[in-house]
């Protein structure tokens, strides 16, 4: 397991859009070195702190998962969105944040969408996806690169420290994580 990038580390910049911050741990330039086979991605760590809309990205897939309960919407529809299950949407969808019952953090994975037109890469690449393993999941894609980003701080991580897993590498049961893959 070999730490790549810590949130602590790193400085917020603004959204896009100017009305919020994030921390980019991974930008798409850094995931071309990472994983050159798979589309270009992006990872970073928002401030969730007012409602308000999201930042278009055209021609991105986007994956949110905040670290507290929120509620966004996706064109006309309320999403309800949380800690336990990422929500998706492409990146040219009107979002906003509607409910926020606190400030709290979302990760956010942005992977090149071919479907959205916009960056002629080919459909016949691999993708990173996000999810968040169950207590009993083993959280092995054999052959692909895996990454883990941890949720919490504990003694041996910090909070939203990227780790990049080789394939014999298990993660401890206690460390809350969602995995890249």
């Amino acid at each position: 397991m070999r730490a790549l990038t810590c949130f602590d580390d790193r400085e917020s910049v603004p959204w896009a859009n100017g009305a919020g911050r994030t921390t980019e741990l991974v930008s798409l330039t850094d995931s071309v070195a990472l994983t050159p086979e798979l589309r270009r991605w992006r990872l970073s760590i928002a401030a969730l702190e007012s409602t308000g809309p999201f930042s278009r990205l055209p021609g991105m897939a986007r994956t949110f998962l905040p670290t507290a309960e929120v509620a966004l919407t996706i064109g006309s529809h309320l999403h309800r969105a949380g800690p336990v299950a990422p929500l998706r949407f492409h990146g040219d969808d009107d979002v906003s944040l509607v409910e926020l019952a606190r400030k709290c953090f979302a990760i956010n994975l942005m992977v090149a969408d071919p479907g959205a037109g916009t960056d002629g890469e080919s459909s016949d690449l691999g993708t990173v996806q996000m999810h968040r393993p169950t207590p009993t999941e083993e959280a092995h894609d054999h052959g692909r690169r895996r990454f883990a980003l941890t949720l919490e701080t504990t003694s041996s991580f910090p909070r939203f420290q990227l780790l990049e897993l080789a394939e014999s590498d298990k993660l401890p049961e206690s460390l809350e994580v969602v995995v890249l893959n």
